[in-house]
């Protein structure tokens, strides 16, 4: 199994990536996973789709809020007290901000939201796990990123620049934490078929009075797959470099896309 025996932090528990990260996790022999979102039915309803899964994984709950940083602390120093380590964070929570909004027009206090979290927050949770792998000597880290820093697609300037300083700040984490024994690395999905995306297929297909297969056949056409990858097939590329299976790996940028952008 590819987390054989893992101890998994993932941030951002949600409908789409998040929950399917933490349900792969646990399939993937995790001995346990700490969960952390900002709401606790969240959580609940991952830990449900966990127990469905009859894994012998354990689940840590935890409401956490990743821009407090003494709630980032105590869901670090909570997994460690209960597990003894923490093999792996994966970084999912994230804030889209506003959509579409040209970034000419843009509102920057939203910027400022979207900063907040998607590096603010996300360093702030990688800064007190890293601080506590450092100890024992390895771990790794990935952070979720997005296709629209590598190909913009309009409407998304803001949650797409906040994601691009934190594809810099994972390189130098990788280089900082190398001698520490842990890695640090980036994953960028593209679409993915899930929750999010079938409900804006859903909304765009009713306002603009067409099928689904309508909206969803020219984005189809430029992925070399012939497919939408589902989030289930991205969050097992994101738990493959948290894996031993990439132990040579960090400072990496990994495409998750079916081939819809090639670097």
């Amino acid at each position: 199994m590819l987390l054989k025996d893992k101890i998994v932090i993932i941030s951002g528990i949600g409908p789409g990536l998040g929950v399917k990260l933490a349900v792969e996790a646990a399939r993937e022999g995790a001995r346990a996973v700490a969960i952390a979102a900002r709401t606790a039915a969240k959580l609940d309803e991952a830990q449900a789709r966990i127990d469905e899964l009859g894994a012998d994984c354990e689940v840590l709950k935890v409401v956490t809020d990743i821009t407090d940083r003494a709630q980032c602390r105590h869901l670090a120093s909570e997994t460690l007290r209960r597990y003894g380590r923490i093999d792996a964070l994966v970084n999912s929570a994230f804030q889209h901000g506003n959509f579409p909004e040209p970034i000419a027009s843009a509102d920057l206090d939203v910027w400022r939201e979207v900063f907040d979290t998607n590096v603010f927050g996300t360093m702030t949770l990688t800064q007190e796990v890293a601080a506590l792998m450092k100890p024992q000597g390895g771990g790794a880290i990935v952070m979720i990123n997005t296709q629209a820093t590598r190909k913009p697609m309009p409407g998304e300037g803001g949650y797409a620049a906040s994601k691009g300083a934190l594809a810099v700040a994972v390189k130098y984490l990788a280089r900082e934490l190398g001698p520490y024994g842990i890695r640090a690395n980036s994953i960028f999905m593209g679409w993915m078929w899930g929750a999010p995306v079938q409900g804006y297929v859903r909304h765009v297909a009713a306002e603009q009075g067409m099928s689904e297969d309508a909206v969803i056949a020219p984005v189809t056409a430029q992925i070399a797959l012939g497919r939408m990858p589902t989030d289930d097939d991205c969050a097992r590329a994101a738990l493959f470099l948290v894996s031993d299976y990439a132990r040579a790996i960090t400072g990496a940028s990994l495409d998750a896309n079916g081939g819809d952008f090639m670097p």
